[in-house]
């Protein structure tokens, strides 16, 4: 028996020093939070279409034969895909001719018509941009004024984590926005419901033909320069995407950009300003990525009747030198500084006890609400549904209060019926924004190399028709859906068929491939939750300090108990 109770301090002793462990992890965790580490980069690159196809030789310039279609084989890959393939030798298209899967990625020169690609990608744990991003480009880029509306010329690929059925956000899924030249005559509108939809049965999603009405809200006063538009499924749900264009240096989104910066394009998904709707998607989170093509010549929309194909779309500048383009985005908000947005935060004014990432962490009863601010922790209240206003509880802007509008004036993902002055201590009210706003500008520079090649009699390309130059455009990045509808989407097929061809294109030089450089650091995130939040408290090292001394003294006291108590035996 001695024995026993001889082991039964040391083991009290152990058991604060592990509390103790415990808590300088919780610390550092905080510490690690909010952060918000982007990267875009640019890149310029070949377009091969038409009769390139099919021909076996290195049409690239990269040192790989391939048949320079890795989308026109048996299996049809979508359009853009193919960059995510690059440079492994093999039939990635399975029509029986050995290719290296990126007829893009060929160098381009000065004056060619290239394909410009941007990359955006958020590591795990980092805060999601918002709503709506920005995307700069030279004003020395152009894109023709003249593709046929329902010309198929852009392409998204993403990949994103979401949140499904009040489940935690660890649902890895990708998504592909096929994107369309849209019109701009806003005398022919479509509500936000309608746009996926093609309720006059010409081929094309309403949002392509008629220009929805709920753009205005989000851009009031102004008319793009250009517009495309595109649909995606995601969880059975259609999601839409427009892109708006607009002159340099025009006002957007409370941001009035240096006209230096270039044309200015806007990524706009869904309607943000609409109600949000219950839906299968409750959360979207980090780890993201997305890749944008504009493509240098158009594709034929296999929809539509007509044949939208080989028509220019995108013009390098014609002198050679590098040319930069920017990316601004700002992160979603988090109100108690936590780490974890409010979109996803159940208790967007308390530090969470747990992980909303893993089901049941901090959250006994499993109802998505973590204890933190759970008034029934052991009991899941109306099946997930805390206030029984149709929106489960992870897809809750207010989670504890009914608010079945959703309404959220200052965008900062609390609902207006619980964005109350000083809840939890620190909230601003409905009309300003909770949590700590992380700008960045990411620059990235193209290098462009000498003059485009002589057209060549052996390679040619589809028909090309003279267009009209238009102000510069330049691809945008995007996320993945925020505010789903519940219309039926409508989606190419992937297979684009061109025109036969009757101009040849210009073969490009074999030039150095073109080089992009890093974006520029963001600027270092602050934030943190409980005492080592950035707005004061301790420091981190006296918080390290404290717990250390209180490790000793539990351990002095428990040791000091031990040899009393054996004295006594």
């Amino acid at each position: 028996m001695k024995a026993k109770r001889g082991v039964i301090c040391p083991l009290v002793v152990l058991a604060a020093l592990l509390a103790v462990v415990a808590v300088m992890a919780q610390w550092d965790t905080a510490r690690a939070a909010g952060q918000f580490r982007v990267t875009n980069t640019f890149e310029v690159h070949n377009a091969e279409h038409g009769a390139q196809c099919d021909n076996a030789v290195d049409d690239d310039n990269d040192g790989s034969i391939n048949d320079g279609c890795p989308n026109a084989g048996p299996v049809n890959p979508v359009v853009g895909k193919a960059e995510l393939v690059c440079d492994d030798d093999v039939d990635d298209d399975a029509d029986t001719k050995v290719n290296d899967g990126c007829p893009a990625k060929g160098p381009t020169a000065a004056g060619d018509h290239g394909d410009v690609i941007g990359r955006l990608a958020i590591p795990t744990g980092d805060y999601m941009y918002a709503k709506m991003t920005i995307t700069f480009s030279p004003a020395e880029f152009t894109a023709s004024g003249d593709i046929p509306v329902g010309a198929w010329v852009a392409d998204i690929y993403a990949e994103s984590t979401l949140g499904l059925l009040n489940g935690p956000c660890t649902t890895a899924l990708t998504i592909d926005f096929n994107m369309f030249n849209a019109t701009l005559d806003k005398s022919k509108t479509v509500t936000f419901t309608d746009s996926s939809a093609d309720l006059d049965g010409n081929g094309l999603a309403d949002g392509v033909d008629k220009y929805p009405d709920y753009l205005d809200g989000v851009f009031p006063g102004l008319t793009p320069a250009m517009r495309l538009f595109g649909v995606a499924g995601v969880a059975g749900t259609p999601v839409t995407m427009n892109i708006l264009y607009f002159e340099p240096g025009t006002p957007l989104l409370g941001l009035t950009p240096d006209a230096s910066l270039g044309v200015a394009s806007v990524s706009v998904l869904n309607n943000p300003n609409a109600m949000l709707a219950p839906n299968s998607i409750t959360d979207n989170c980090t780890p993201m990525s997305a890749i944008t093509t504009n493509y240098g010549y158009s594709w034929d929309n296999p929809n539509t009747a007509a044949d939208e194909s080989g028509k220019v779309f995108m013009t390098n500048p014609t002198t050679p030198g590098d040319y930069k383009f920017t990316m601004y985005a700002f992160n979603r908000a988090d109100a108690d500084g936590d780490g974890i947005e409010s979109y996803k935060d159940t208790c967007p004014f308390d530090v969470n006890e747990g992980d909303p990432l893993v089901r049941g962490d901090g959250d006994t009863d499993k109802d998505g609400i973590d204890n933190a601010c759970d008034p029934t922790p052991d009991e899941d209240t109306n099946n997930g549904d805390h206030d029984a206003d149709m929106y489960v509880n992870r897809g809750d802007l207010c989670v504890l209060v009914d608010n079945y509008d959703q309404k959220d004036t200052d965008n900062d993902d609390i609902g207006d019926a619980c964005d109350t002055v000083g809840a939890g201590g620190i909230g601003l009210g409905p009309d300003k924004r909770d949590g700590e706003l992380l700008e960045v500008y990411l620059p990235s520079t193209v290098k462009l190399t000498g003059a485009a090649a002589a057209p060549t009699p052996t390679t040619v390309a589809p028909a090309v028709t003279p267009t009209t130059v238009a102000p510069a455009v330049t691809p945008t990045t995007v996320a993945p859906a925020v505010t789903p509808t519940t219309v039926p989407a409508v989606t190419p097929k992937p297979t684009p068929t061109v025109a036969p061809a009757v101009t040849p294109k210009p073969t490009p030089t074999v030039a150095p491939k073109p080089t992009t450089v890093a974006p520029a650091s963001p600027v270092p995130p602050t934030g943190g939750g409980g005492l080592l939040r950035s707005d004061g408290g301790f420091p981190a090292w006296a918080m390290y300090f404290i717990a250390v001394a209180v490790a000793l003294m539990v351990g002095s006291i428990g040791m000091a108990a031990t040899v009393a108590w054996r004295r006594r035996q």
